[in-house]
């Protein structure tokens, strides 16, 4: 696959020197250390490191030419080309469809924003295509599949680049569809600018990510960007479960409202799974998944309201959903023989801690225990939020690390505990494998521990370097300390 540098920045405003005219391109990258011989390479100025700085390394690596957002001083070389825009995340976007041929017009795609429940409703989604057959591709937090392969993700959403190289990739392999979790940041950073939705979702909105967007109004109207992305023939989902949905005409919507296109009604919500009955255009009908907790009930009627505007028959959906084993991290059962739930999942928002905790409320006989932490270089506002929420709702907290970064987490936990009311006494360890430790040997049978905040991650941030630290990893540790056969 190679393009004239002409028909590549075609519409761009760069100028571009005759003699690089018919410079053929066979690849494009914006990290210099990915540049190759004849590779594009673009500039961006980035939160911790500006590509301006390495032109010189992608030049060096064969690079046929740079496109910098700015003029600079140094160089005469030709081939360092200016965009007169100044934004290369754009340019980005825009070179990537080109190179890349716009691969949302073969494929069936959706596209999933919201602070919680993307992730979820995502392989929810995934599940119910497949089991008809349709093969799918997916990017997301827990990872990328394309054409069946899977791919690490570093964050939910990947650059304009890489979004258009996978679902190249997955059209090539013979993906049918394309379920892709759409974050703020991505919205924001241009990531998914060129991209078209056959259907978009907006599952809910809460406190999340204001180090970046400043404000929640900010936050969401970031957010309702996804809208603006759906094909002319294609749908709006929006979950109206939870405060702060967005209406927006002739949507699809989604919630315990009998004015909901999907209404879900007598939600039922046991230790072994739930179930709830969903009202359709087409006919009520009532689900039953494997996995607990209420959140749980609306991610899979969302997904099944998505698969729906797919074409897929509800009577399919509904069966499908029924055999969907659970996300990896989301409410994720660690089971060694106990008498008692201990779950992982990945809430690290004040509205996910607070609906993991009610709905472990719900399913504790006894006593409600509680894990986590909050990531450091992040929110700041958030922790004493948390902190209280989880004081009001479990019968024991135990507050500890998560992945500090840069922070000192003593400082962290400290922002956390500006929350608890007078009078609540938290338990505090920062060794979050003690802390997961000392939950698990005060468990007893028909209690609830949820160790939140990490899900399905394996590691910990400190300082600048990763560390392997599964939370699953360490409760199976701590309940083989307590005689439990664990077959993990």
């Amino acid at each position: 696959m190679s393009f004239s540098l002409k028909r590549l920045l075609a519409g761009t405003g760069v100028t571009l020197p005759r003699e690089l005219e018919d410079k053929l391109v066979r690849g494009i990258a914006y990290d210099s250390r990915k540049v190759s011989p004849g590779f594009l390479f673009v500039a961006i100025k980035g939160f911790s490191s500006d590509g301006h700085d390495f032109i010189e390394t992608a030049l060096g690596s064969g690079a046929v030419a740079v496109v910098a957002e700015k003029q600079l001083l140094g160089f005469v070389s030709s081939a360092v080309l200016v965009n007169p825009a100044g934004n290369n995340r754009s340019l980005l976007a825009d070179i990537s469809a080109v190179f890349y041929s716009n691969p949302w017009e073969e494929i069936k795609t959706v596209g999933i924003t919201g602070t919680n429940g993307k992730t979820s409703t995502a392989h929810f989604l995934r599940w119910i295509l497949e089991k008809q057959g349709i093969q799918t591709g997916l990017m997301g937090t827990v990872g990328h599949i394309a054409g069946g392969r899977n791919i690490p993700a570093s964050v939910t959403t990947p650059d304009s680049l890489e979004v258009t190289k996978y679902m190249r990739e997955m059209v090539n392999s013979g993906d049918k569809a394309c379920i892709m979790e759409v974050s703020s940041h991505a919205l924001s950073l241009g990531r998914v600018s060129r991209v078209r939705f056959d259907v978009t979702v907006f599952t809910n909105l809460s406190q999340d990510h204001l180090d970046f967007h400043g404000t929640m109004e900010n936050y969401l109207q970031t957010k309702k960007k996804i809208f603006l992305l759906t094909k002319p023939d294609g749908a709006i989902v929006v979950g109206t479960y939870a405060p702060g949905w967005p209406e927006v005409s002739g949507a699809k919507t989604f919630g315990e409202s009998k004015e909901d296109t999907y209404k879900i009604s007598d939600i039922n919500v046991r230790l072994s799974g739930s179930s709830f009955v969903l009202h359709t255009p087409g006919g009520v009908y009532r689900a039953v998944i494997k996995a607990p907790g209420r959140f749980n009930v609306y991610n899979a009627a969302g997904a099944l309201a998505v698969s729906a505007q797919l074409g897929v028959r509800m009577e399919d959906a509904i069966q499908a959903v029924s055999s969907f084993p659970g996300v990896q991290g989301r409410m994720e059962r660690v089971e060694c023989g106990q008498g008692f739930l201990v779950a992982v999942d990945y809430a690290h928002t004040p509205d996910a801690l607070e609906r993991v905790l009610k709905q472990g409320v719900l399913l504790a006989e006894k006593k409600l225990l509680a894990v986590f932490g909050c990531g450091g270089d992040r929110d700041t506002t958030k922790r004493p939020v948390m902190g209280r929420i989880a004081v009001e709702n479990a019968d024991v907290a135990i507050i500890t690390s998560d992945n500090p970064r840069t922070e000192d987490p003593s400082s962290i936990i400290n922002d956390i505990l500006a929350g608890i009311p007078d009078g609540c006494t938290p338990v505090v360890e920062q060794d979050r494998a003690k802390a997961i430790e000392i939950a698990i040997n005060m468990a007893e049978d028909g209690d609830v521990v949820i160790i939140a905040g990490k899900g399905h991650e394996d590691y910990q941030i400190l300082g600048t370097k990763k560390i392997h630290f599964d939370d699953r990893e360490h409760a199976v540790a701590a309940l083989s300390g307590r005689g439990y056969e664990c077959a993990h």
